[in-house]
């Protein structure tokens, strides 16, 4: 109740005050744009795809450090850890790895190896200009992996605008990051150069959860090509363990993961109705590992993948009414080191040396405006994998302009996603069936809401069936014989009386259950945040964000074991903000009332709390030049 009462006694004076005049940008800014759910720029409410915008100018008045945390304000999303303390963003109810797509300014992260992104949530909220999320499906324009969301980190180095930054924190557990961007310009060339490092020695009840991290990237563009690259290295302690064993040395046991990728791409319009993209690129991933076995045995792991790919796509308004979509994809993948020791004998990896994959994908999507009040968008993508087959993704949607003021959408998807190389490994050694590619299809219904410049709501149902579902049996072998289905709804509300105050609630109830009927571990029911941004004078700026987790099913070793509930959580921030001309400073207390969080992740019969601390605290400064 304190965390309530405390906020709506910050709320209630700032609301008062609704009779401010707006300017003609900050009304502007309330009509999102993105052009993640089409590839071409649109009000996120005239796509059918239901898409979050987050920006990172009002993400860090509320105190957010990173992509992890900013997720938390996207609706339908939860955030847990595993038990090596890796974050896993869960969208929609959906827990297992590799059901979401993270690209960073296009590039997709996700590995061949598990078709994991954890190493680019700690990415700092300062390098960032917007993050664009679709919840639900994206496979009809990015693939495999895109069945429960998409989300796209866009650079403040991909930006024409972008200025020259430098910034530093310092806060709890010797936690400090420091960072800059720069920018200059070579003739018709703008060259930007951003870099980061940032460290701590977080220990929490003695297992080691430190963190260095750091990346460089360099951006090169002008009006028809962009040349971007960036390398990110990171080293994480493993927490309680990739083998259920507390790790108690921050110096001795890790999971390093380093991270390149380089793409040059060619934008141009062939006349004034084509546009093409012409794209190649390459990344490479490596994960070094190392941990202690139940055994108290010592476990080494080397690992090294690259890719290569190349996209071409051609935008298209020849036919009136009609905005026409048409691509083509090719992407190499290859192992160029999987290894396994145990007390520094080699064992079999996990993922087969050999492996190797190529994908050839075509798409295409038409929008089509039936009329003013009418648009339907109708696609339909082909993927070819070398290693285990074909699929096909359709989706159909629609949007209605029912008046001015209220907008309807509809959405059918069928997405997928190609098993990783450690799932086909492992059934490949275990004699178990081949995998095939799990498949969803997802109905989405909404309504947007704004009746005026300064309230907006957005309301929306979903329902999905992931079949195929890959996951362990209780013998730890990879099996295919289950389907699970998803439901739901999600509630976004926005309010800005002024230019000054900013007020939004997010709230959203998920069903996750598998084919029995029975509720998925880890995936909480009801998730619920308000933040509110309030602008006291030109200097001072004060932002709260309030966010509840309802309780979940504790996940187990055993799946016969009988399950018990997790304890709900209700987390309180808060930030006060300095700005004189560019300089920018700011005090961030997170979890102000020291409520703590906790983990449903199995660890032994007798422990099974994944503790992972309270309160923090973190001072910020910033200047643009």
């Amino acid at each position: 109740m304190k965390y309530i009462l405390t906020f709506i006694l910050l709320v209630a004076p700032l609301l008062a005050n609704e009779n401010m005049e707006f300017e003609d940008d900050f009304l502007n800014s309330l009509d999102e744009v993105s052009e993640i759910a089409t590839k071409t720029k649109l009000n996120i409410d005239d796509t059918p795809s239901f898409v979050s915008v987050l920006h990172s100018d009002k993400l860090q008045k509320l105190g957010i450090d990173n992509v992890f945390e900013a997720l938390r304000l996207v609706p339908g999303v939860q955030l847990k850890k595993e038990i090596s303390g890796v974050p896993v963003v869960v969208f929609r109810g959906v827990t297992q790895k590799g059901e979401v797509k993270l690209m960073i300014d296009g590039v997709t992260i996700n590995n061949s190896y598990r078709g994991s992104v954890y190493y680019y949530l700690d990415f700092p909220i300062e390098m960032i200009e917007r993050i664009e999320v679709i919840r639900g499906a994206g496979s009809i324009l990015y693939g495999s992996g895109a069945i429960s969301g998409v989300i796209n980190i866009i650079t403040k180095s991909s930006q024409n605008s972008s200025k020259n930054k430098i910034f530093t924190s310092a806060g709890t557990y010797n936690n400090y990051k420091n960072g800059a961007i720069i920018s200059t310009n070579l003739e018709n060339f703008k060259l930007t150069l951003d870099g980061y490092y940032q460290k701590n020695n977080k220990t929490v009840k003695e297992s080691d959860r430190h963190l260095k991290d750091y990346s460089i990237g360099i951006n090169i563009q002008n009006e028809q090509f962009e040349f971007i690259s960036r390398i990110k290295k990171s080293d994480i302690g493993n927490a309680y363990g990739i083998f259920g064993v507390v790790d108690e040395y921050n110096d001795k046991y890790n999971n390093k993961n380093n991270s390149f990728f380089t793409q040059l791409s060619y934008k141009d319009n062939i006349n004034k109705n084509n546009k093409i993209n012409i794209l190649a690129g390459y990344t490479n991933y490596e994960q070094i590992a190392q941990a202690l076995h139940t055994s108290v045995a010592t476990v080494d792991a080397n690992y090294k993948e690259n890719s290569y790919f190349s996209e071409i796509s051609l935008i298209s308004t020849s036919l009136t009414d009609n905005e026409l979509l048409i691509g083509a994809k090719f992407e190499s993948s290859k192992t160029l080191q999987s290894e396994w020791f145990l007390n520094s004998t080699q064992i079999n990896p996990i993922s087969d040396p050999d492996l190797d994959r190529k994908i050839y994908s075509l798409y295409l999507n038409d929008n089509y405006s039936v009329s003013s009040d009418l648009d339907i968008s109708a696609g339909l993508r082909y993927d070819h994998y070398s290693d285990y087959g074909n699929s096909y993704s359709p989706n159909l949607g629609i949007v209605y302009r029912l008046n001015p003021e209220i907008r309807l959408k509809a959405l059918y998807s069928h997405s997928f996603r190609a098993p990783s190389w450690v799932e086909l490994t492992d059934v490949k050694l275990s004699g178990y069936p081949d995998l095939e590619a799990e498949t969803s299809d997802s109905i989405e219904m909404g309504i947007v809401f704004k009746p005026n410049p300064n309230n907006i709501l957005r309301v929306n149902l979903f329902t999905s069936k992931i079949k195929n579902m890959i996951a362990k049996d209780s013998t730890g072998h990879y099996v295919q014989d289950s389907q699970n289905h998803f439901y739901g709804s999600e509630i976004e509300y926005i309010y800005s009386p002024n230019t000054k105050t900013e007020l939004n609630f997010l709230a959203s109830y998920i069903k996750a259950e598998d084919e029995d009927g029975n509720d998925l571990a880890d995936v909480a029911n009801i998730l619920a945040s308000s933040s509110l941004t309030y602008e006291f004078d030109s200097h001072f700026t004060f932002g709260s964000l309030l966010r509840y987790v309802s309780s979940s099913k504790r996940s187990t070793i055993d799946p016969l074991e009988q399950r018990d509930d997790m304890k709900d959580s209700l987390i309180f921030n808060q930030t006060i903000s300095y700005a004189f001309k560019d300089f920018t400073a700011s005090l961030i207390i997170k979890d102000l009332f020291d409520a703590g969080t906790n983990y449903a992740l199995p660890r032994n019969s007798n422990d099974t709390d994944f503790d992972d601390d309270g309160r923090g605290f973190l001072i910020k400064a910033s200047m643009e030049f």
